[in-house]
């Protein structure tokens, strides 16, 4: 699914809480958490690991706490909050402004305001965000076979899973495309469905057109039997798609076939990063050679957008790491160890590597090379300054 706005959903009362939950939770949009305030605790963000992109919090005319402890944070600190309490009880109302509150509804809750107010802040959100939150990264092969797609395809799992980050792996090769089998998943609609009516797309009509792995990435696969020749007729339906999942996703991770296509180089214009993947072998080398000066002399991209990663590097091959670096001009290259055996057993099985072997070198080096792409391998965790703010 394209990127939902984390609403956290704070109550003392857990009855509340459900309640409130059972308004919000049918929202496509939205994907609600519930945390129910412990008696001794009044920090509705207390313990919570991954801060929201916007928070409920329910009060009532007993307690206080919880607002004053908002109040604390900093502007840059918290969510935005949408305060449910009491009508006629001035003390709250005072204490909600003074905890930034963006609305403050009072109880009983209507469903419409309330999915109005999250909305509201949903778009504002939206607005706000920095154009370069969502990265486009694109895989591609400098020579048939070197793994491009299976390492999209891990990468971007481990993007969803390791990083907690909404993403979207998209399937360029539309003739012979295999990113469904490496996950195990079965697509109804895909890329070539969306573009027959990409003039009619939004930020949530969009999802009728992924497939929703079971750890929370989503798949935009060609899905259609015909090749598609003319391209260059599309590239504007192209073009919108692509803006809706780069405006609704953190991540997306675009798979290219090795022949560039009109789809394909408009991706690798836009792309933040290019993946550049290649074997340990001359023919490998020389066309990833070649690939880099097309990408740098016809295409424009920067220099620095490109990353060269040797999959299946061992080190006593005859093409040495050294005699890569100096013929790429290439100060650092990422390698990805050789695990045949693992890497067969993973692809056959559709499970991706985290999951299939979570210990492997090769696993620890993808999960170093997400690190390297933008992923994060924990939630940021605040600093002294804040924890004894909240103290105080």
């Amino acid at each position: 699914m394209a990127r939902r706005s984390k609403v956290l959903l704070a109550s003392r009362s857990r009855e509340a809480a459900n309640a409130l939950q059972g308004c919000i939770g049918q929202a496509e949009s939205l994907r609600v958490d519930v945390r129910v305030i412990p008696e001794g605790q009044f920090d509705p963000l207390s313990g919570v690991q991954d801060i929201p992109d916007m928070l409920v919090l329910r009060v009532n005319g007993h307690s206080m706490g919880e607002l004053e402890a908002l109040a604390r944070y900093t502007p840059e600190e918290r969510p935005p909050t949408i305060i449910i309490g009491e009508a006629n009880n001035p003390e709250c109302m005072r204490l909600a402004m003074r905890a930034g509150a963006r609305d403050f509804l009072t109880e009983p809750v209507v469903q419409s305001d309330l999915l109005a107010a999250l909305a509201r802040v949903a778009d504002e959100l939206r607005i706000a965000r920095p154009g370069n939150q969502s990265e486009l990264i694109a895989f591609i092969n400098a020579k048939g076979g070197s793994g491009a797609t299976f390492l999209a395809c891990n990468i971007a799992h481990l993007f969803s899973t390791v990083s907690q980050l909404e993403t979207v792996l998209l399937d360029l090769d539309l003739q012979f495309g295999t990113l469904p089998q490496y996950l195990d998943i079965t697509t109804k609609r895909g890329l070539m469905d969306a573009l027959d009516v990409a003039d009619d797309l939004d930020g949530v009509a969009i999802n009728a057109y992924l497939t929703r792995h079971e750890s929370g990435l989503s798949v935009l696969a060609g899905l259609r039997d015909s090749a598609m020749l003319q391209q260059d007729l599309m590239l504007d339906r192209f073009e919108a798609v692509l803006g809706l999942l780069t405006g609704n996703f953190d991540r997306v991770i675009a798979d290219l076939p090795r022949q560039i296509d009109p789809f394909g180089a408009l991706v690798l214009e836009r792309a933040d990063q290019i993946v550049l993947v290649m074997q340990q072998s001359v023919p490998s080398l020389h066309d990833a050679t070649r690939m880099k000066d097309i990408l740098t002399r016809d295409l424009a991209v920067p220099i620095n957008h490109i990353r060269v990663v040797v999959n299946r590097y061992t080190k006593n091959a005859s093409v040495e790491l050294a005699d890569i670096k100096g013929a790429m001009n290439e100060n650092e290259i990422t390698c990805v160890p050789n695990d045949f055996r693992t890497v067969t057993e993973s692809v056959n099985m559709g499970v991706p590597l985290h999951e299939f072997a979570q210990r492997a070198q090769i696993t620890k080096s993808l999960i170093s090379l997400a690190g390297e792409l933008g992923g994060r391998s924990e939630t940021h965790k605040k600093g002294l300054m804040a924890r004894l703010r909240r103290a105080g």
